[in-house]
C-alpha cells in the first residue's frame, strides 16, 4: 500500500486524487488549509466554464501563451472529449455556447463542486485541513510539516495553483520556478476621463498593441473580443487576452503599454465616409445623437468632451476638423496601460519549470515520487475554460501515473 499526499484541493488536485484512487492499494490524502474546491465556485462567473469545444489537441494547445508544446502530450491523453465524458459519468451534463465555451446545463459551479466531492467520498479519499509549510525528501517518501503536525507519505503531488505556497515547496525540493506574473488581468490606464462610463461594454472590437513604439506580435485572432470600461482603466475578455500575452512586458508609468482600440472595426477612411453620410442625412440632429448610432451614448459624450466638441452642435454644422477627431477616436482610441489591477488577476503566469517535469507522467525529473499538476506549473491559458482544462488533463495524467 502507498500513501499518496496531494497538496492542494483545487480542480487539479481533486482530479489527480480521483484517478490515483483507481488503484485500491493507494491511500489518498488531500492537504489544504481551506475548504476543498472553493476556487471552482467563481469560475465562469459562477457558472463554471468547464472546457472549450476544440477537439484537436494541437489547436487546443494554441490557446496557452505558456505551455503549448508541453500540453501536446497531456491533451493527447486527456482531451476535451475525455473531460466531457468524465463529467457526464459523474452526473454533470454540459452544453456548448455559441462562443464554444462549455458549461454545466445547470449553469451552476456549485453543482460541479458537489459532484466532485461525492466522488471523493465514494473513493474514500481523506481530506486533511492543514497548511503544509515545509516538505522534506526522505530516503523513501516525504515528510510534510504542517501548521498542526507532521505527516509522512510515500508519494507526493504539488497542486497548489498559482497563488499557493507550492512554488516555495517545489523550490525547497530543488525545482526552478520561472518568473511569476499576473495574467488575465484588468489594466490600470493613464486615461482617467473614462471612469464615468465604468461598466459600459463593447462587443467584438479589435485592437493593436505597442510597447516602446514597436507593434507587438500577438496572434490576430487574440486581438478581438469584448471590452469593458472600469473605474481605473480597461477590462473584459479582450484586455485579459492582451494582458496574458504581455505578462512579461515590463510596462509602467514611464513606459506604458499602448493599446489602440478600433470601436467600429472599420478603417478610418471607410468610417469617415459612413460618418459623413450620417451627418448629412441627420443635419438637424445633435452630433451626439448621430455618433450614438455607432457607440453607447454616454461613451460618445465623453469622447466629444475630451475633444472639446459641443455635444449639442448640429450634425450639419460639424467642422471637418472635428469630424476627423471623432473618426480617430472611434477607429483608434488609445489607452496607455501602466500596470495590472493589483490582486485581481485570474491566473498566474510562470511556475515550476516544465523542463524539469515529464509530460507523460507529470513526474519530477529531479526528485523521485514527486508529481505536479495544474497551475503550479509554468502553464497558463486564455479565458474560455482553458485553465480548467489544464487542471483536468494534468490532474488525470498525474493520477493515472500514481495508480500505476
Amino acid at each position: 500500500m502507498s500513501n499518496v499526499g496531494i497538496i492542494g484541493g483545487g480542480p487539479a488536485g481533486i482530479m489527480c486524487a480521483l484517478f490515483a484512487a483507481q488503484n485500491p492499494e493507494n491511500k489518498i490524502f488531500i492537504f489544504d488549509k481551506n475548504i476543498i474546491l472553493n476556487t471552482i465556485l467563481p469560475t465562469g462567473g459562477g457558472r463554471c466554464n468547464l472546457a472549450y469545444s476544440e477537439f484537436n489537441f494541437k489547436e487546443l494547445a494554441k490557446f496557452y501563451p505558456r505551455g503549448e508544446k508541453f500540453l501536446y502530450s497531456v491533451f493527447s491523453r486527456f482531451s476535451t472529449k475525455d473531460t466531457l465524458d468524465f463529467f457526464n459519468k459523474i452526473g454533470v451534463k454540459t452544453y456548448v455556447q455559441d462562443d464554444l465555451r462549455i458549461f454545466p446545463i445547470t449553469d451552476c459551479a456549485r453543482d460541479v463542486k458537489t459532484a466532485l466531492l461525492k466522488q471523493l467520498e465514494k473513493k474514500n479519499i481523506k481530506k486533511v485541513f492543514e497548511n503544509v509549510l515545509k516538505v522534506k525528501k526522505l530516503e523513501n517518501g516525504f515528510e510534510l510539516a504542517t501548521d498542526k503536525g507532521v505527516h509522512k507519505v510515500d508519494k507526493l503531488v504539488i497542486a497548489t495553483g498559482g497563488k499557493g505556497n507550492g512554488h516555495k515547496l517545489a523550490e525547497g525540493l530543488g525545482h526552478h520556478i520561472t518568473g511569476l506574473k499576473p495574467s488575465l488581468s484588468a489594466l490600470v490606464t493613464k486615461e482617467k476621463e473614462f471612469a464615468c462610463v465604468s461598466g459600459i461594454s463593447l462587443k467584438n472590437i479589435s485592437a493593436q498593441v505597442f510597447f516602446n513604439n514597436k507593434k507587438l506580435k500577438i496572434p490576430k485572432n487574440i486581438l478581438n473580443g469584448d471590452f469593458l470600461f472600469t473605474h481605473s482603466g480597461i477590462s473584459g475578455p479582450l484586455i485579459y487576452k492582451i494582458s496574458s500575452y504581455c505578462a512579461y512586458v515590463d510596462f509602467n508609468e514611464n513606459v506604458p503599454l499602448k493599446i489602440v482600440l478600433n470601436l467600429v472595426n472599420l478603417e478610418d477612411t471607410e468610417f469617415d465616409e459612413i460618418l459623413l453620410n450620417g451627418l448629412k442625412d441627420n443635419a438637424q440632429k445633435d452630433v451626439l445623437n448621430v455618433i450614438s448610432k455607432y457607440i453607447p451614448k454616454h461613451l460618445a459624450a465623453v469622447i466629444l468632451q475630451r475633444e472639446n466638441i459641443n455635444t449639442s452642435v448640429k450634425a450639419g454644422q460639424l467642422s471637418k476638423k472635428d469630424r476627423e477627431k471623432i473618426v480617430k477616436n472611434l477607429t483608434s482610441l488609445c489607452f496607455n496601460a501602466i500596470k495590472p489591477v493589483s490582486g485581481e488577476e485570474i491566473v498566474t503566469a510562470g511556475g515550476v519549470d516544465l523542463k524539469e517535469v515529464d509530460a507523460k507522467t507529470m513526474g519530477s525529473k529531479l526528485v523521485s515520487d514527486l508529481y505536479f499538476c495544474g497551475e503550479v506549473l509554468d502553464i497558463d491559458g486564455l479565458t474560455g475554460g482553458f485553465n480548467l482544462q489544464n487542471c483536468w488533463s494534468t490532474g488525470y495524467v498525474a493520477g493515472v501515473s500514481l495508480a500505476g
